[in-house]
């Protein structure tokens, strides 16, 4: 059986991606575990007052899990949830080894949360799961609301296309969507004299795709996430998914990540797949 995370601060943003992960699960037919990722150790060597605060911690989360039951009771109805928590730091590495542990097949998580001593940083945190987690990610955004996938848009740098459009077309599959494939050249290559790359670029990807029903869009912008922003405005899709690398130094200092800045930016729910896993 399908299963999918959910992890969550219990904050009213972090609620939004519970209501998107019960309107997947139903189209799936999957389960839901929840969990909580509360900032403590289960260590021998904690002091009676810090094992008094992580019960409280773990109190509290209960009860901001029971009061989040109830009120998705209505909601919830048919779709299996779970609640769990762990104790542990840092969140991401947590969030990493419960899914290996309990073979998940999507998490599913907000790109914003609460602040707050007690409060996980979920907004912080998903891009750190973006470049870690070993299983798809879909980062829901503070507004959106699930509805039916019909429209799925593949975005892609071209380098791994066509083992990347393959998973891409399955997942479509799965939600009974249509796939169409993006890819973005800056417009700062056509000034090089490259300004048939738009047309060669099409050619070529046209040319890995044996399913006709596959569209392929190439456009030319200014930058990528441009490129990606304008398509999404003009067409309207349900779901963007993308593919990912962990970040290198480079990357890291000059926070050169498209996948990332899409997915915390972007007011459309982002899949991100990790092409190093």
């Amino acid at each position: 059986m399908t299963t999918i995370l959910v992890p969550t601060d219990f904050s009213k943003l972090s609620k939004v991606a519970v209501s998107y992960a019960i309107g997947l699960a139903r189209k799936m037919d999957a389960r839901i575990f929840l969990l909580s990722v509360i900032n403590a150790t289960d260590s021998e060597e904690a002091t009676v007052s810090w094992r008094k605060m992580q019960k409280d911690m773990i109190q509290t989360a209960q009860g901001d899990a029971d009061k989040l039951m109830a009120e998705i009771s209505a909601e919830k109805a048919g779709v299996s949830i779970t609640y769990k928590h762990v104790l542990g730091y840092p969140v991401v590495d947590e969030i990493e080894k419960f899914a290996v542990a309990n073979k998940i097949n999507l998490i599913v998580m907000s790109s914003k949360g609460a602040t707050g001593l007690r409060k996980i940083l979920i907004g912080s945190n998903a891009a750190a799961v973006i470049d870690k987690s070993s299983v798809p990610v879909i980062v829901v955004p503070e507004k959106a609301k699930f509805k039916p996938i019909k429209k799925l848009v593949y975005a892609t740098d071209a380098k791994q296309f066509q083992k990347e459009v393959k998973i891409a077309a399955e997942c479509a599959a799965m939600v009974s969507a249509g796939l169409a494939v993006l890819h973005v050249i800056p417009q700062g290559d056509l000034k090089k004299g490259k300004s048939d790359m738009v047309k060669t670029a099409k050619d070529k990807l046209t040319g890995a795709v044996k399913d006709p029903g596959i569209k392929i869009h190439v456009v030319a912008a200014k930058t990528v996430v441009d490129g990606v922003n304008d398509f999404v405005h003009h067409h309207k899709p349900d779901l963007l998914a993308m593919f990912t690398h962990e970040l290198g130094f480079k990357e890291k200092v000059f926070g050169r990540s498209v996948t990332r800045e899409l997915a915390l930016g972007l007011n459309l729910p982002m899949l991100t797949f990790n092409r190093n896993k």
